[in-house]
């Protein structure tokens, strides 16, 4: 006998087959860091995202069929806006690193990428993968990029100069004024680019900034991302600002889109103004108790606007560091260029309390 299928037994089949699925939980598919575990390896800013970008961003995933549409030309409209640009000045991409790797990758077909030694370096080595060739200098002997050196280094060969401010992994920023005279200077050369990715965590983001020089259609372009002071690390939406030229070649050459969940949070968060000043709140607490504990054993932080601190602790991070990890602590490895120097992102105030409790410890050990 035929059996009659009515909406009323699909529905019911499907609801009996989906309450028949175990369904792993967010812990045991290891989003984010274990239980019991203190990440400050990272740099993620653990207190976002906020609520109203986690509620656009669960409507947003309802719709996770379709591929992200006016959603992403709003974000584009509210990121020129606030910018004071029009919209082909601003390209968005799956997090900062997205925009940069373009930018190198493109420009490192008619020349040289020209960088500091000692910075955030994942796009340049993406770029090197690729035939690029990259010329890296020294920092200065306070461990600043050296602007002098980076200018000097300039000739024909050179396409791109790319400096982070404020630097990863020192945490140092740049004096604003300084750095605009040098990219006016260097920009009637070469293309400029100036990863901002920890701008909006400084003292005086507007005067550390360098969209002004966009603005004024100079030869620059910024990068920013929504991973550090809105807590988005792992929902990986960037976005480049520029001259709309260069910033047509930098589109042509992203390769991922911004996905449809990020781009809905980015939206809603963007201009909240409530959560913005909480999470700096918490990022200015935090690296308050990290300079303290270092201070406490008379050592000595590089001065850092970020969410990070890097410091000289006088021993090999590479023996240091396994015993923190012993203790469920988890802090950057070592650099080879600094075999001393320890950085140590911010979490949440809990997990820094027990990060000084527990470096002190294994410090006077």
């Amino acid at each position: 006998m035929a059996i009659k299928m009515t909406r009323r037994l699909v529905l019911g089949g499907l609801a009996g087959s989906l309450a028949s699925i175990s369904m792993p939980s967010i812990t045991n598919a290891r989003v984010g860091p274990l239980e019991n575990i203190v990440r400050l390896s990272s740099n993620e800013n653990p207190y976002g995202p906020s609520k109203k970008a986690l509620m656009a961003a669960s409507q947003a995933s309802s719709m996770g069929a379709y591929y992200p549409g006016k959603i992403a030309m709003e974000l584009k409209k509210a990121i020129a806006e606030k910018n004071n640009l029009n919209m082909d000045q601003v390209a968005l991409s799956s997090g900062s690193n997205e925009v940069l790797s373009a930018a190198v990758v493109a420009w490192g077909k008619e020349g040289k990428i020209l960088s500091p030694d000692f910075t955030y370096d994942l796009h340049l080595r993406y770029a090197e993968g690729t035939g690029t060739e990259v010329v890296r200098l020294p920092l200065a002997s306070d461990m600043s990029i050296d602007l002098d050196a980076l200018e000097n280094a300039i000739d024909d060969s050179i396409s791109m100069v790319y400096v982070c401010n404020p630097n990863n992994p020192t945490g140092k920023t740049i004096d604003g004024n300084t750095l605009r005279d040098f990219c006016m200077r260097v920009g009637k050369k070469t293309t400029v680019i100036i990863d901002e990715a920890y701008n909006e965590l400084t003292q005086n983001p507007e005067y550390s900034s360098m969209v002004d020089l966009v603005r004024e259609n100079q030869n620059i372009i910024v990068t920013r991302t929504f991973s550090k002071l809105y807590g988005m690390a792992g929902m990986r939406v960037g976005y480049a600002l520029g001259r709309s030229d260069l910033i047509n070649i930098v589109g042509n050459h992203v390769m991922a889109w911004p996905n449809i969940v990020g781009l809905a949070a980015a939206h809603a968060t963007y201009a909240e103004d409530d959560f913005i000043e909480f999470s700096l709140e918490k990022i200015n607490q935090g690296r308050e108790i990290l300079n303290s504990t270092f201070k406490m054993h008379d050592i000595k932080p590089l001065p850092s606007e970020t969410n990070f601190v890097f410091a000289d602790i006088g021993r090999s991070v590479n023996k240091f560091e396994p015993k923190l990890r012993e203790r469920n602590i988890q802090v950057h490895r070592a650099y080879p260029l600094y075999p001393n120097h320890l950085r140590v992102s911010l979490g949440k105030i809990e997990d820094l309390m027990k990060f000084r409790k527990v470096f002190s410890e294994v410090y006077n050990s």
